[in-house]
């Protein structure tokens, strides 16, 4: 094998090894589930909604969050975006409940607090942007929907 050879071979080996390792390093997204909704510090023009959300990893090793960031629709409007106040160590093939704390708007709520009175239920949307510790500065988006019974909402936080 002449010198040259040797050299090909060992750029080729170095490029795919990397290749190979990213290939098999594949992170599947978190899944996000409401478990509770209650309004806290509530005022007349601004008040406090807390989801307590849960995060299941669907993946063989644990994922560190470092942050992560909700954005939470009501009957198809954002009406605020909240975050994790300190990073969230979910167990592989586990999950992590956290609570997310969203800063509302009450004018702007009004219309959907009323919708959730009179027909007692309300459809919800949660955006969720994870930022994984050590998987660059880009962020794993999930998405959950549902709907929520206003007949069970904790108002009295």
């Amino acid at each position: 094998m002449t010198t040259r050879s040797l050299r090909r071979s060992l750029l080729v080996f170095l490029l795919a090894t990397p290749l190979a390792a990213c290939a098999a390093f594949h992170i599947e997204r978190p899944r996000v589930a409401l478990v509770d909704v209650g309004l806290e510090n509530v005022g007349l023009l601004q008040s406090s909604l807390v989801l307590d959300l849960r995060v299941e990893n669907p993946n063989s090793f644990r994922l560190p969050i470092d942050r992560g960031v909700y954005t939470f629709y009501l009957g198809g409007e954002r009406i605020g975006i909240g975050g994790t106040r300190t990073p969230v160590d979910v167990p592989a093939h586990g999950t992590s409940t956290q609570q997310i704390v969203v800063e509302l708007d009450n004018l702007r709520l009004l219309s959907r607090l009323r919708q959730l009175f009179d027909r007692r239920t309300v459809d919800y949307r949660i955006e969720a942007d994870h930022y994984i510790s050590g998987f660059r500065s880009q962020a794993i988006h999930s998405v959950a929907e549902g709907e929520i019974d206003g007949s069970e909402l904790d108002f009295g936080r």
